[in-house]
C-alpha cells in the first residue's frame, strides 16, 4: 500500500449494473489505473448500501435517470492509498471509513 500516492499499478473491479429498470448484469472493469490524484484517497469497497433512490431507479420511477447505471453510493470502505496533499485529511492508509453523498 502506498501512502504517498505512488503508482500501485492496475486492478480489476466488479460492479452490478442496472442495465434497464428491473434488469441487472454483473460487470467487470479490467486494468483500471489506481493511483489516487492530489487530494484524493483510493479506497477498497467492502459494503454498499442501497437507498430509496436506488430502489426507485430499479422500478423505473426516476424519470431523470439514464441507463445503464451503477447503483449504490453509500459505502463501507478501507483506505488503501492517499494522493498528494492528504497529510492533514484526518485519514490514514488502513482506516475503515463510511462514504456518503
Amino acid at each position: 500500500m502506498a501512502s504517498d500516492g505512488s503508482d500501485l499499478g492496475t486492478m480489476d473491479y466488479k460492479c452490478i449494473c442496472l442495465t434497464t429498470p428491473g434488469s441487472f448484469t454483473r460487470k467487470l472493469e479490467v486494468g483500471k489505473n489506481v493511483k489516487p490524484g492530489k487530494g484524493y484517497a483510493l479506497v477498497k469497497t467492502g459494503f454498499v448500501g442501497v437507498c430509496g433512490t436506488d430502489y426507485h431507479a430499479f422500478g423505473g420511477n426516476q424519470p431523470l435517470f439514464s441507463y445503464p447505471r451503477v447503483l449504490g453510493h453509500e459505502l463501507g470502505v478501507t483506505v488503501v492509498a492517499l494522493g498528494a496533499d492528504c497529510d492533514d485529511a484526518g485519514v490514514n492508509v488502513g482506516d475503515n471509513c463510511a462514504v456518503e453523498p
